[in-house]
């Protein structure tokens, strides 16, 4: 297994700038989540938050869920406090059968990532409309 360990991305600005998720809890084995928190800003409600876990899924494979939250805030005219607004939320499964060639395996993972970071992939995440 992986050891947890904080994450370290860049963010979407013009110019990015690194961002670093710290590690809040790490997975107590299969099933169980791995958690990681951005903390920037006033309360941590609003902290954007990866949340990974993987396990076996009786059918010859692993599984991984993928959730990334990014909320929302607002300061309240009335009272000055801040408030939590809406979320983006992503959650992607992956599925690795036990008889996937190992000598693929670099490929997937890199095709997923990659895919992931590509501009249209992106287009979809963030504004979450289909390609037509």
């Amino acid at each position: 297994m992986p050891q947890a360990t904080d994450i370290t991305i860049n963010n979407g600005a013009a110019t990015p700038v690194a961002k670093t998720f710290t590690l809040i809890s790490p997975a107590a084995g299969d099933g169980s989540y791995a958690n990681w928190r951005l903390k920037e800003g006033t309360i941590s409600t609003v902290f954007p938050r990866i949340a990974i876990a993987a396990r076996a899924n009786g059918n010859n494979a692993r599984k991984a869920n993928i959730k990334i939250q990014v909320p929302s805030s607002y300061t309240d005219t009335v009272t000055g406090l801040t408030k939590v607004g809406s979320a983006f939320d992503f959650n992607a499964d992956v599925t690795v059968p036990d008889d996937f060639p190992e000598s693929l395996k670099n490929d997937a993972a890199a095709f997923v990532v990659n895919a992931v970071a590509h501009a249209l992939v992106k287009a979809v995440i963030r504004d979450a409309v289909p390609t037509t």
